[in-house]
């Protein structure tokens, strides 16, 4: 059985004395690498975990963009074996594949997050829980933060 993970990233403001609001959900992260460096942001205390989390995309996407430079360079030229050709043609269709499925991914993600979110509303003690259907598994992680923190993050 599959299980993935997403993660809320959410800050819950006072709204009276002893009480808290609903929570405002800042952001939502369903890369396991993203997840991960999130985490290790948090727990080593670092004053904008979303400044690093945009570092790290920042660098994944810089890498892929030069790979992907790359492969157009390779098969833009003249004179090249029909078998690397080939790979680069097959590089091509995998990465349209792979974008096609990350767009169906997030919405996906959307309705997962706000329904986990309904859940984690109704008792913010739940901050680590799975959510199990036919084929597949997520769990969800609830990372919440300071009234202090940045207001939000692209996801």
């Amino acid at each position: 059985m599959k299980q993935a993970t997403i993660a809320l990233v959410v800050r819950h403001d006072p709204s009276g004395p002893g009480k808290l609001k609903d929570p405002d959900l800042l952001g939502v992260l369903s890369d396991d690498r993203e997840i991960e460096v999130f985490e290790r942001a948090l727990l080593s205390r670092t004053e904008d975990p979303f400044a690093v989390l945009e570092a790290h995309r920042e660098r994944i996407a810089m890498e892929e963009s030069e790979f992907g430079d790359y492969v157009e360079d390779l098969l833009s030229q003249p004179v090249l074996k029909p078998e690397i050709r080939e790979h680069g043609l097959q590089w091509l269709k995998s990465k349209i594949r792979i974008e096609e499925y990350q767009k169906a991914e997030k919405e996906a993600v959307d309705v997962i997050s706000n329904y986990a979110l309904r859940i984690y509303s109704q008792d913010p003690e739940k901050t680590d829980f799975l959510l199990a259907g036919p084929a597949t598994h997520v769990r969800v992680k609830v990372f919440c933060l300071s009234s202090e923190a940045p207001a939000s993050f692209a996801a």
